[in-house]
This record gives structure tokens, C-alpha cells and sequence, in this order.
């Protein structure tokens, strides 16, 4: 069956987008096809797949599968590329987009853009230090400090949600083997369903170093909530204030996390990589 896709990255951390009328008679789930369009060796290659749906002339829904086929409840690059695949397939007008997760909406913004290439805002919701946001386990009430390891070689885990868990570890560089760390924290008994692991270096009061580990799909060159994540934990710990600024092995994001109101916003780019035709 032939399956119409783009691919569309954000500083690296790439999806490929299907619409779900698309994908409607296929025999196999979507968990399966994300499995094998994500693989890198034979399908087409990326981080996961994310799965549209046309709601109005200016908004649209989205499910999100990260390359093992995993279910993710949200995705900050692949938010952003949301509005370029309204505008490219279902040629919608105007530059304010809105789109639905089976757990909440966001508001998606056209700051600039062209064809094939977008600087993008986005609202990206509320944290939530919940322990049943996160899926920590145990009696512990708080989700911020969380140990994780023994002796030396212990981290200290400030834990949130955006909808999706993360874990954020600072560290004083990179200069340790923080993939399989995360591997680790990631597949942890600490937590239900795993977690997002973000290892953050504050350089300034407005910039931090990140090297994002996905649940679901491992070592990314950027990750949109992670970068919230961390931005929002180097805030509350007194180490930045304002919007900060995140560097990844892919690039840049911004992302400001509005304390009075609770409200976490974030720019950054988008591009259409390619477009095609997948035979499953």
C-alpha cells in the first residue's frame, strides 16, 4: 500500500507526518508502522511517526509514535511541525493553527515562514510536579531531587511533566557516558511508564546546554519539551530567569516559562526535509 509522507525535522529531531485517511486500510497497527517508516536502514528514517487529522480550516490533531512504536503524549518539535503540514497539505490560510493531543491543545503560530522552512511559536502548556503526572513511584510526595543510584555515582532527578515525563540531571559537562545514563534513568523501576532524561548545563542566566535522551527512541540531536523541561527546572532552582536559551547538538531553542500564569511558550524552527511515497 502506498502511503503519502512528509518529513519534516526541527534542529535535527525529525517525524515523518502522514494523514490519517491515509493510513486507514492498513492491516497493521500504527504502533507496527511507525516501527518500520521510522527505521533508518529500511523504511524511510526518523525519530517517530506522528499521525494528522484535519479538524476545521485551522485546526488539525495529531498522535505521536516514537521510533520503537511507543505511544508519546507530546512533542514540542513535532508541535512546530504541525503548522508547516497544515499549510503544505491541507492548505490552510492565515498563521494561527491549533492542534489537539488526546490530552490537550495548543496554540501554534507562524512568526515566519516560507515554503519549506518556518520560525515557529507555540504555547506549550502548564507543568505539572505531580508524582502521578510523572509516574514516579513510591511513597514520595515530591517529584523534584528524586535520587536515582548509590554513592558517587548518585544523580539527583528534578522530575515534571509537560504532558510527557521528563527528568532533568545537571551536570558540570558531558564528559561521562550520559547515553547510557539515560538508558538507565529511562527504563528506571522508579517510574511507570519510563521517562525523558534531559542532562542540562546552566552557561548563563540565559543559556543552558542540553543533550536530550527520548524515551522510546534514545539519543536525539534535540528535543522541544526536554528543552522546556530544563528551562523551566534551571529557572525554579534560581540558575536562569527569563527566556532561556537552549542549545542541543542540533540547534537553538527559546523558551520562556510564564510563572504568573503557569504557561510555558517556546520558538523556534521548522523545515519540510522531503516529501514521498512509502510502500508498506
Amino acid at each position: 500500500m502506498d502511503i503519502p509522507f512528509i518529513k519534516i525535522e526541527g534542529l535535527g529531531n525529525d517525524y515523518i507526518y502522514v494523514d490519517e485517511r491515509s493510513i486507514r486500510r492498513l492491516k497493521v497497527s500504527r504502533p507496527s508502522l511507525a516501527r518500520s517508516i521510522s527505521n533508518r536502514n529500511f523504511g524511510v528514517g526518523s525519530d517517530g511517526l506522528i499521525v494528522m487529522k484535519r479538524l476545521s480550516d485551522d485546526s488539525a490533531s495529531m498522535e505521536i509514535y516514537n521510533s520503537d512504536g511507543s505511544e508519546a503524549e507530546f512533542c514540542g518539535n513535532g508541535l512546530r511541525g504541525t503548522a508547516l503540514y497544515m499549510k503544505s497539505v491541507y492548505k490552510a490560510k492565515g498563521s494561527s493553527f491549533s492542534t489537539v493531543t488526546r490530552w490537550s491543545e495548543y496554540r501554534v503560530d507562524l512568526v515566519k515562514s516560507n515554503r519549506v522552512t518556518a520560525k515557529i511559536k507555540t504555547s506549550m502548556g502548564s507543568p505539572s510536579f505531580e508524582t502521578k503526572d510523572v509516574g514516579l513511584r513510591g511513597p514520595g510526595k515530591t517529584c523534584l531531587g528524586v535520587k536515582f543510584g548509590s554513592g558517587r555515582a548518585s544523580r539527583k532527578l528534578f522530575c515534571l511533566s509537560l504532558s510527557n515525563p521528563h527528568a532533568v540531571v545537571l551536570v558540570d559537562d558531558f564528559e561521562f557516558d550520559w547515553r547510557r545514563e539515560g538508558a538507565m534513568i529511562e527504563k528506571s523501576s522508579l517510574f511507570k511508564k519510563g521517562i525523558n532524561v534531559m542532562f542540562a548545563k546552566v552557561e548563563s542566566p540565559s543559556k543552558i546546554s542540553v543533550r536530550p535522551w527520548e524515551r522510546g527512541s534514545g539519543a536525539t540531536l534535540a528535543c522541544g519539551s526536554g528543552a522546556a523541561a530544563a528551562t523551566i527546572i534551571s529557572n525554579l532552582l534560581g540558575f536562569t530567569k527569563g527566556a532561556v536559551t537552549a542549545v542541543m547538538p542540533g540547534g537553538s531553542l527559546s523558551t520562556r516559562w510564564d510563572i504568573g500564569e503557569n504557561m510555558v511558550y517556546q520558538e523556534g524552527p521548522s523545515r519540510i526535509a522531503f516529501s514521498g511515497i512509502y510502500n508498506h
